[in-house]
């Protein structure tokens, strides 16, 4: 093949191969250079081992350009490359997961690139083992167009794994808000298709798993399965196979459930045994996914037959298309019926596609069937984040307001420090040590307001795991965030702790803002009702063999009857003006829902006692 025919660097090189299958698969370079190549390959299908071939092709370079010799296909097992000239290795690469470093040859994200920066006439031979049945289509571009190709590649994967990102969680928001089951079942399968695809482009190698190739192999095992698990989850349910095609439906189940698992658990243990036989393992896996993919197809074509509607229909042929597509890059895997790149872009695309429409008509399904209560749900749910967001800006703004209390005194510090070290500058009287004094000085300052600010900050940083934690700790932390608001007002407090030791365990920073929501309330009711002897009293208690913080005011009471009704949402005694009723709600919601404790209201003395138990 001569490389000085700028033709011959976009064209399939496949009519300039000459092949030989090794059968002893033990035959080295040394073995295989004097030996005759055949212009045919010897493919044999009903082989369940794994095969090897050898490749030859002669090549002429007798100008200095650089050029890419490219394999596409990420089921092929292991690549080792020679450069042979006079009958002698001049070069060679190795590749493969058995080979614990990445050869230099791997470049950007293709599984296999070599360059070919070797002047004058030579001979590649390619040691090719594959476990599949089809040899790789082998292509050798200029760097410059190989290079563009990738950057191609890079543009249209990044796109589309940006848009089936947007797509889970989509779908999440719609499963987090409903609590509808086949949703589940439709993220496990968009996350196993990320995952896997994320795989066969090669990025969960070169990306993250560069030096743990094996690791990578088992978590292609994971999203493999997982893939398979929810495809039919999500199929049976969508298309109710379990009442309308019993027999399909149980063949489905227990292959997904059962066979690909087994086999994929087989694989993982293989793995660590003999790393050869990992890739047979994904021959037989990929058999499975076949087998599965004709019966969900056939489940579909059943109910699309069964179905009048047309809505349904319509749902039912989108599924039936994206399943006979996937059915077909199964197979183009296996027996490399087109180019794998072309065939790849193709299932992308149609991913995508089949995303978009499923998710829209399966909400629609979902209308259908159960419109009613998803709507509410779905209306509840937005009105408790509403509340969450009302609760959380209403404390934020306390929260401002007391950090920018707290600057004042150390912002009036440091002007005082620099005015004098002005002053101290103009009278020649600035001594090293003297400015070494201020300096710190005001470094102390800042440090001060740098820590107010974390201390109130951090409060409103997300909180996920439960600890334990003292009630007069959230007492007094509550009473510090507010601490200007209860100077401002001249409202006193006390607090009776009859153990500084009494516990509870939940989520700290939700407790507390719970205090903060009941402490606000007390001083709004207060200062509603111009009480002349304003004060709120804390007192923490064991009460039945659970910690118990109350907190009363002496604000009058609460008028509202019944008088668990406050805690209802846009349900107050205050002004129509006021933002009332929402945090008291929401307080009740986290202390219930969240951390399984009691939050309990009644009138107590002249004013309104308020108690956490649990």
């Amino acid at each position: 093949m001569d490389l000085n025919n700028t033709k011959s660097y976009v064209e399939n090189i496949q009519s300039y191969i000459k092949y030989y299958k090794d059968n002893t698969k033990i035959n080295t370079i040394d073995d295989v250079i004097n030996r005759d190549f055949d212009d045919k390959k010897h493919i044999n299908i009903t082989n369940f081992s794994k095969n090897v071939y050898w490749l030859k092709l002669d090549i002429k370079n007798n100008e200095k350009r650089k050029n890419i010799l490219y394999i596409d296909n990420f089921l092929i097992d292991q690549v080792d490359l020679f450069f042979i000239k006079n009958n002698k290795v001049i070069k060679s690469y190795k590749t493969g997961a058995k080979y614990k470093n990445n050869t230099k040859a791997f470049m950007k994200y293709s599984k296999f690139a070599f360059p070919l920066n070797i002047k004058d006439n030579f001979s590649i031979y390619l040691r090719i083992e594959s476990s599949f049945f089809s040899l790789p289509s082998i292509k050798i571009l200029s760097n410059k167009l190989f290079i563009k190709k990738q950057n191609y590649n890079n543009m249209f994967n990044t796109a589309f794994y940006f848009s089936l990102i947007l797509m889970f969680f989509y779908n999440l928001c719609i499963f987090i808000v409903s609590r509808i089951r086949i949703y589940k079942f439709y993220l496990g399968y968009i996350l196993g298709i990320f995952g896997f695809l994320f795989f066969y482009d090669g990025y969960l190698n070169t990306l993250f798993l560069k030096n743990y190739p094996m690791i990578s192999e088992i978590l292609f095992y994971l999203f493999f399965v997982l893939i398979f698990i929810s495809v039919t989850k999500f199929s049976t349910l969508l298309f109710q196979s379990r009442r309308k095609t019993f027999f399909l439906h149980n063949i489905l189940i227990k292959t997904s459930f059962i066979v690909i698992p087994s086999f994929a658990l087989i694989g993982i243990i293989l793995s660590f045994i003999n790393e050869d036989l990992i890739y047979l393992s994904q021959k037989y896996l990929l058999f499975c996914a076949i087998f599965v993919l004709i019966l969900i197809i056939s489940i579909s074509v059943k109910f699309y037959k069964r179905k009048k509607e047309l809505i349904p229909q319509i749902y039912s042929f989108i599924w039936i298309i994206f399943m006979a597509i996937s059915l077909f890059f199964a197979l183009n895997v296996m027996f490399g019926i087109i180019d794998t790149n072309i065939m790849t872009k193709i299932l992308k695309f149609n991913i995508l596609l089949e995303i978009i429409a499923m998710s829209l008509f399966i909400a629609y399904r979902l209308k259908d069937s159960k419109e009613k209560n998803l709507r509410l749900k779905i209306e509840n749910k937005e009105q408790e984040l509403f509340i969450l967001r009302q609760t959380r800006l209403a404390s934020f703004g306390e929260v401002i307001n007391s950090i920018a209390h707290e600057w004042k005194q150390p912002l009036h510090r440091i002007n005082m420090l620099s005015l004098d070290l002005e002053t101290t500058y103009n009278k020649n009287g600035l001594t090293k040590e003297y400015l070494y004094n201020q300096l710190n000085e005001i470094e102390m300052q800042t440090k001060y307001m740098n820590d107010t600010v974390n201390q109130f900050m951090d409060y409103f940083s997300p909180q996920k795991i439960k600890e334990e934690f003292n009630l007069i700790d959230c007492v007094n932390e509550s009473i510090n965030l507010l601490s200007i608001k209860f100077s401002k007002n001249l409202i006193n407090y006390k607090i009776d702790c009859a153990d500084e030791n009494i516990k509870t365990v939940g989520y700290k920073k939700e407790y507390i803002q719970c205090i903060i929501i009941l402490i606000n309330n007390a001083i709004d009711a207060i200062l509603n009702q111009e009480v002349s002897n304003k004060y709120i009293y804390f007192k923490i208690d064991i009460y039945e063999d659970r910690p118990r913080l109350s907190i009363i005011d002496n604000a009058g009471g609460i008028k509202v009857e019944p008088i668990d009704k406050i805690f209802e949402p846009n349900v107050s005694t205050k002004a129509s003006n006021t933002n009332s009723g929402v945090g008291l709600f929401i307080a009740k919601k986290i202390i219930e829902d969240n951390m399984n404790k009691k939050l309990t209201c009644e009138n107590y003395g002249d004013g309104a006692k308020f108690c956490i138990i649990g």
